[in-house]
């Protein structure tokens, strides 16, 4: 078997040759070129990956910025708006007289026309 594969090897390049034959780099460049078609599947997930993360990272500021400020300015009339393409809306309630639920709500449309939403609820105590 091993005798085969040398005479075959010696057919395709002889002992004397220096380079590549025409044959060995079109065999190559098939090759190279497999290799990138299946990475592609690979990179197209990568960017929806990245997307997708992308906008809950900004979902997420969006959420706290709005959490902050709510507790900063004591604020607590219910709203929504629309910062960065997003809809945010946020409901405030109370629970006697020291004791406030606030409840932030993001949701947004991606690319390929997906509903996601993200949402946070915290209280907030005083005196």
């Amino acid at each position: 078997m091993l005798r085969k594969i040398r005479r075959f090897l010696l057919v395709i390049h002889p002992r004397g040759s220096k380079g590549l034959s025409m044959i060995e780099v079109l065999v190559s460049m098939i090759i190279f070129a497999t290799g990138l078609l299946m990475l592609a599947p690979l990179i197209i997930t990568s960017l929806r990956g990245n997307e997708w993360a992308d906008m809950t990272t900004k979902a997420a500021h969006n959420i706290h910025a709005k959490i902050e400020g709510i507790k900063n300015t004591h604020d607590w009339t219910s709203g929504q708006d629309n910062p960065q393409g997003m809809t945010r809306t946020w409901t405030v309630e109370g629970y006697g007289s020291f004791l406030k639920k606030i409840v932030v709500k993001m949701t947004w449309v991606d690319k390929d026309n997906t509903l996601h939403r993200d949402s946070i609820i915290t209280y907030e105590s005083f005196n």
